[in-house]
């Protein structure tokens, strides 16, 4: 509306202006006056360019009074400008990274797809292992029972044979006293014979059929061991495709959030803080009420506040605004930590990432025992080197080795990373080049044990002081000063 009133105006104050300074310049002419010993008719000029003159810088005059954007515009335009190149480049990156994460999130559901699918594949093969298993146990229970018929008739048929043999030695017995029946005999005994012969005949039968039905258990035996192992495979397989689905499902809901998050930065501007981001930290101890602690927990939360204003170019914020939030859950946990006296280390984290000009950001906090860590002359980390041998750059990726493991066991001993960058510190390149140089100047032949110690006790709020130390057969040849490792 201000924009349209200023044309209105500039208009109506242009016209009036035109024509006073017309009637003016007529008045002058027919009136004859001159000035600066001009003719009257260039007199009357003259005043008409004054009165145009004053109408541009008149029109001016209110534009810059009431229009802030005009004023920007016009003196600031190269400033704009570069600006908005800059967005641009920024915008074009942030499409970029949207597009290749577009992509890792299409390729994680492609492999979402084909895990579902041999999920699927191996419950059908699980089904058909164990339908499987039930018609080999049912075959199992069929040929056992063929096998104890099989014993049955066996056990028969060798007393009938043992029956046999004693007949027939009682013929042969009765053979020999009985010459006159020999006729007689040796029919019977054609009649006996062929009747052993038909005994063992069934005999071997019976022992090649109990053969077949060992051989056949044998089988069954083998086929339902396989059976199982195949079974327990199949359950193995689909518990470890299990685990990958959860993985995938994991990997796209983190992928759609980084993708949500983005989109969002593309449509409302640049991130001024970041998940996981300290906003206030303090170490709070002595406080042995409720009260006590929610007052400590305010505090904090009021500096996380001034810091989050601070971040996210708010400005001027009444103090009644609440711009930074706290789930009421996670206050009444913290403050039943910190008021039983002891001594803690307390940060406050940004829980997720936030755009310039956001003013509701929500936190949570980080606690931790404020304890003793490291004592005062404690070996944290060592390396090996042999400086006569290496180059300067191969001594300082060891060293940078030997400080990269001091913020692992720093962290495992217990100090607070910074959630950003998962270190305790930042280390002094300057030092560092000090100390591989005066290494390298002594020359000294052989292995050196760096060691990185601590020169002083450490706590969990203190910052963590490392010194290195040379050491060379088990006597210290170099120190360094004390700094802190990245």
């Amino acid at each position: 509306m201000l924009g349209y009133f200023l044309v209105v105006v500039i208009i109506i104050l242009g016209g009036a202006i035109a024509t006073l300074g017309d009637r003016i310049g007529s008045k002058v002419g027919k009136a004859r006056l001159s000035l600066f010993n001009l003719r009257p008719k260039n007199t009357a000029i003259v005043i008409t360019i004054m009165t145009g003159a004053v109408i541009s810088a008149l029109t001016l005059g209110i534009v810059f009074a009431f229009s802030q954007q005009f004023r920007d515009a016009l003196f600031r335009f190269d400033d704009i400008q570069k600006r908005s190149r800059i967005v641009q480049k920024e915008l074009d990156e942030t499409q970029a990274e949207k597009d290749t994460i577009e992509i890792d999130l299409n390729r994680a559901r492609s492999s979402l797809s084909r895990t579902r699918q041999r999920l699927k594949t191996a419950n059908r093969s699980l089904v058909k292992a164990i339908a499987r298993e039930k018609r080999i146990e049912r075959q199992l229970k069929q040929t056992q029972s063929r096998f104890l018929q099989s014993k049955r008739e066996i056990t028969k048929f060798a007393g009938q044979a043992k029956q046999l043999r004693s007949q027939i030695q009682s013929l042969r017995t009765e053979r020999k006293k009985l010459r006159v029946q020999r006729n007689q005999s040796e029919a019977r005994l054609k009649q006996v014979n062929v009747q052993k012969r038909q005994l063992e005949t069934a005999i071997s039968q019976a022992q090649t059929r109990l053969r077949q039905v060992e051989m056949q258990k044998q089988e069954l035996t083998t086929t339902i061991a396989k059976g199982r192992q195949e079974l327990k495979a199949a359950n193995q397989q689909r518990q470890q495709l299990q685990k990958d689905v959860q993985a995938l499902e994991s990997n796209r809901e983190r992928l759609e959030k980084n993708v949500e998050f983005l989109l969002l930065g593309l449509r409302r501007g640049t991130i001024a803080i970041r998940t996981g981001q300290i906003l206030a930290s303090a170490v709070i101890q002595d406080i042995n009420s409720k009260t006590d602690a929610l007052q400590a927990i305010n505090t904090l939360l009021q500096q996380a506040r001034q810091r989050a204003i601070s971040l996210s170019n708010l400005g001027e914020i009444p103090n009644e605004q609440q711009v930074v939030q706290m789930r009421q859950s996670d206050v009444e946990r913290l403050a039943i930590r910190i008021g039983d006296g002891k001594s803690y280390v307390v940060n406050i984290l940004a829980a997720a990432s936030y755009l310039q000009g956001e003013r509701a950001i929500f936190v949570v906090p980080q606690l931790a025992a404020n304890r003793v860590i490291y004592q005062a002359g404690t070996p944290i980390a060592r390396v090996s080197v042999q400086p006569a041998q290496m180059s300067d750059e191969q001594l300082l990726l060891q060293i940078e080795q030997l400080l990269r493991g001091v913020n692992r066991q720093a962290i495992v001993a217990g100090f607070l990373p910074d959630p950003l960058n998962g270190t305790v510190g930042t280390f002094r390149q300057i030092d560092l080049f000090r100390f591989i140089l005066a290494l390298k100047d002594r020359n000294d032949q052989g292995t050196v044990d760096i060691i990185a110690i601590t020169p002083k006790t450490v706590l969990t709020a203190s910052p963590l002081a490392i010194e290195l130390v040379a050491v060379k057969d088990k006597q210290v040849i170099l120190r360094s000063n004390a700094s802190n490792p990245s």
